[in-house]
């Protein structure tokens, strides 16, 4: 039980329960009625046998009556044998089994002039013997009647109980079921709603209930939301705020130190100063742009404005709009370039270039990009000429200011492919690495699969 999901343990134990309960009302029942029916059938038996037995006492009070004759006579219920004891003479209205077959069980309490009931498996199917004896005509008088009719009806009993402890035992498993649906409807809400907002929705909530045993459920659960995304809000606003006030500062930063490039009488020691202090205000300010990017991205989800495409063309205007060669983009085969997708272009556009540049700083150069259709995704494929990245670093390299496996030590702010997650998130895709075919690492953006025409 353990080993099985919750709605199936409720459904067996439901199933349990019910093969509990109808085999204990089951066997109540048959032994109930078997005894019940064993009774009658003793009671109707030991009725005949007084009635036989007066009768034969009757004919052998007769002078010169014939034992055999008197038997002859009577005429006994179907499947009934008599037989009659006179000093060590067997006398039977039968030819069917010997007489001390079938009267041994009951010939003892005859013998000492009592009346005998038992039953007896000499026969088949088993007989209820009754003993009289007849100490009038010094005889002993034992009638046997075969109970075909009870062993009959009850097995026609046994079918039909075990018929209803099946069905009892299905109808117990289909109400299990039900009632484990009905208990996990909520957990199934849950976990729904759970999915939608790790999936970046944070719009989703669970719907009021009147049910006073999950009232407090839903309402922590929309409180806790709420708080998230609350606090999720305010980590993009202040991250947003925080690269837009410095922007004022970098931008004079960069006046400043384009008027001291321009400068003809610096020292070697400053120029180099200069040089280096050009270099990483670059380097901060591309990490400023990404920021915001990612402030927007966080913030406005769901504020894009969406047009449908052809992947292929999706894939040529970032590497035209980045200044690659269009041809780098090849091995795709008709359906996949004919796909579609339903995107912002400009940040998909944005995302694509990322992956470019990634592969030109840390991966020995942009290789070739492809296009896979599939039934109701497509897959854009972004390899490079590097070493490729090591197995524990492929989910890492999309975590924020995270590098792995990086040629050139400062370079990149370490925020790209972040973006690249995050973007493809918000469109309700993914994005992994892999090993490419010919070496290198492979960067898979994967998005939902448009049927529209392109706009």
């Amino acid at each position: 039980m353990r080993r099985l999901g919750l709605r199936s343990s409720v459904t067996a134990g439901f199933a349990l329960g019910a093969l509990v309960l109808s085999a204990a009302l089951a066997v109540g029942t048959y032994l109930s009625a078997r005894q019940l029916l064993i009774d009658q059938r003793e009671r109707t038996a030991t009725r005949q046998a007084f009635i036989d037995a007066a009768l034969v006492r009757d004919a052998l009070l007769t002078s010169d009556a014939v034992v055999s004759d008197v038997l002859g006579s009577i005429s006994p219920p179907p499947g009934t044998v008599l037989y009659v004891r006179r000093g060590d003479e067997w006398y039977s209205s039968s030819l069917d089994p010997a007489a001390d077959d079938v009267t041994s069980v009951v010939g003892p309490a005859v013998e000492d002039g009592s009346v005998g009931l038992g039953w007896t498996g000499g026969t088949d199917p088993s007989s209820v013997v009754v003993g009289v004896p007849l100490p009038a005509v010094d005889a002993e008088y034992y009638e046997a009647s075969v109970a075909a009719e009870l062993d009959e009806t009850l097995e026609t009993l046994r079918i039909a109980l075990a018929a209803s402890a099946v069905l009892t035992i299905a109808a117990g498993a289909l109400l299990g079921r039900f009632a484990s649906r009905r208990v996990l409807t909520p957990m199934t809400d849950v976990a729904s709603a759970a999915a939608k907002i790790s999936g970046g929705d944070m719009s989703t909530r669970l719907q009021d209930t009147d049910d006073p045993e999950l009232v407090p459920l839903v309402a922590a659960f929309n409180n806790m939301v709420d708080a998230l995304d609350e606090k999720i809000e305010q980590d993009a606003r202040f991250a947003a705020d925080v690269a837009h006030e410095l922007r004022t500062p970098v931008t004079t930063l960069t006046t400043s130190l384009s008027l001291l490039q321009r400068a003809t009488d610096l020292s070697p020691r400053s120029e180099q100063a200069v040089a280096l202090m050009s270099a990483e205000l670059r380097r901060f300010t591309r990490a400023l742009e990404d920021l915001l990017t990612l402030g927007r991205l966080d913030s406005a989800a769901h504020e894009r404005h969406v047009s449908t495409i052809r992947a292929e063309d999706l894939v040529r205007q970032a590497l035209g709009s980045s200044g690659r060669d269009p041809s780098l983009l090849r091995d795709s085969d008709e359906e996949s370039r004919t796909a579609r997708v339903s995107v912002d272009l400009p940040q998909l556009r944005r995302a694509l270039i990322n992956l470019f540049d990634n592969a030109d700083i840390h991966g020995g150069g942009l290789a070739r990009c492809r296009i896979v259709a599939r039934s109701d995704t497509v897959d854009l494929h972004v390899e490079d000429h590097g070493p490729g990245i090591a197995a524990e670093d492929r989910e890492r390299v999309f975590e924020r200011f995270a590098r792995a496996g990086s040629r050139k030590e400062g370079t990149g702010s370490g925020l790209g492919l972040s973006i690249v997650a995050q973007t493809v998130r918000n469109h309700g895709g993914s994005v992994w690495c892999g090993e490419a075919a010919g070496g290198g690492a492979t960067l898979v953006l994967r998005l939902p699969r448009s049927p529209e025409e392109p706009s």
